[in-house]
């Protein structure tokens, strides 16, 4: 894998990743393309790190306060100005759990699905089918709570499939829920963290039984950057497109790659 490659597949993890198309799936056919058979796994690891800071520096803020406030609450310090981000941090580590346990006891049986292309092309139908429907919610201002927050973390752990999107499927589990486009993409991104973080530590697990070249530390670097830049200009995309009510239209190109997959790959 060169340079270019690098610069390729972060570019495809950076957007795919946030915007619901299904990274996976992307990074699957990017890798055919390029002529990957077997992907570095150090590579792998730089493009979710590249996602996770992407994250973490658009959500920066509610990050430090979420933390704060979640830290103070447990200690005591100032609990009825921090009990709703408490609550809220509480909801994360709640919807995180589905995604937590279904990739730990199926973990082995959800990476041979990967070789199967074909599949991710049914899967990203499905995709299509699920963002298309969210142009028929009607609007409402329900919060957040304990088990619509367990809900999201349902349609996250069916994202471990390839085709199935990980922000589509949990911001249309939201929005079905009535919880307004912009809380369900906040609370998709934030519900990320400790999905990616989780992806990262399970890929340097594998890691540390790969030698590492200098030629890897480059691509490294280049993977991490890109997918970075290209996932804040995402993030941004999508929260515009929702702003829009314009979320839905993911769906009609999840439809043509997903034909396009089935026939061609």
């Amino acid at each position: 894998m060169n340079m270019i490659d690098a610069i390729i597949l972060g570019a495809v993890q950076g957007a795919t990743e946030f915007l619901p198309v299904s990274s996976k799936t992307h990074l699957i056919i990017g890798q055919k393309l390029l002529g990957i058979d077997e992907p570095s796994i150090f590579l792998e690891v730089a493009l979710h790190i590249g996602t996770l800071l992407s994250v973490l520096v658009y959500y920066r803020k509610d990050v430090i306060k979420l933390l704060s406030s979640f830290f103070g609450y447990i200690f005591g310090h100032k609990r009825q100005a921090n009990e709703s981000n408490f609550r809220l941090g509480l909801y994360i580590i709640i919807g995180s759990i589905p995604a937590a346990i279904a990739g730990l006891l199926f973990k082995d049986w959800i990476e041979m699905q990967f070789d199967s292309t074909t599949l991710g092309g049914y899967l990203l139908l499905v995709t299509a089918a699920v963002l298309i429907s969210t142009h028929f919610i009607k609007r409402k201002r329900k919060p957040i709570g304990m088990t619509n927050s367990f809900v999201v973390g349902i349609a996250q752990a069916c994202a471990l499939l390839p085709g199935i999107s990980r922000s589509g499927s949990t911001i249309s589990a939201a929005l079905y829920q009535g919880i307004e486009p912009a809380q369900a993409a906040r609370f998709s991104f934030l519900l990320s963290l400790p999905a990616v973080g989780g992806a990262v530590l399970l890929k340097a697990v594998d890691l540390l039984k790969e030698p590492t070249v200098v030629t890897d530390l480059a691509s490294f670097g280049v993977g991490i950057a890109v997918s970075f830049i290209v996932g804040l200009l995402a993030i941004y995309w999508l929260l515009k497109s929702l702003a829009g009510s314009k979320f839905y239209m993911f769906g009609f190109y999840c439809a043509i790659v997903g034909v396009l997959t089935i026939i061609f790959l």
